[in-house]
């Protein structure tokens, strides 16, 4: 009788280690599936603005022009190419290339903050599926939404607000 209850119980530690390595191993996709969300969410977009950016540095301004959705052949509505230049041309006040300072997502664009030493911020925005740069109607999204990369900011490093 004793080699009978030998054994007993020996399958149901095994199918407790499947469970748990189950159980953790869709918990570690999950969240490393949301990490990739945020992470890569504004992504084309922000590359669009290195694109019309990078072209701004290179004074490259009328590829710029065609990124920002306009042409010298039809040039957008109350910003021909002229008033282009003077926002982005030589004449700027900026003394080091662009570069951007925050993005930001919102439901249907992305904002994207771009500096320059000596410029003033400028606050660009990119529908979500265009490939044009146009101005963003603030420096930040005016929905109701978390702001996690401010919330994590102020946990971990208390010398940014």
């Amino acid at each position: 009788m004793g080699a009978y209850l030998q054994n007993y119980g020996a399958g149901e530690d095994r199918r407790n280690r499947v469970v748990k390595f189950l159980i953790l191993g869709v918990l570690t996709a999950v969240v490393l599936a949301i990490v990739a969300y945020f992470f890569f969410h504004n992504r084309s977009e922000e590359k669009t603005v290195e694109h019309f950016l990078a072209q701004v540095n290179a004074h490259d301004y009328k590829d710029a022009y065609v990124t920002w959705g306009c042409t010298e052949a039809s040039p957008c509505r109350n910003y021909d190419f002229g008033r282009f230049l003077e926002d982005w041309g030589p004449k700027t006040k900026a003394t080091s290339p662009w570069k951007i300072a925050s993005v930001e997502g919102c439901r249907s664009f992305v904002t994207v903050n771009v500096k320059a030493d000596g410029a003033e911020l400028q606050s660009l925005g990119v529908e979500r599926g265009a490939r044009t740069v146009s101005y963003a109607p603030s420096p930040e999204c005016q929905e109701r939404k978390w702001h996690w990369k401010q919330f994590f900011q102020r946990i971990f490093n208390h010398s940014s607000s």
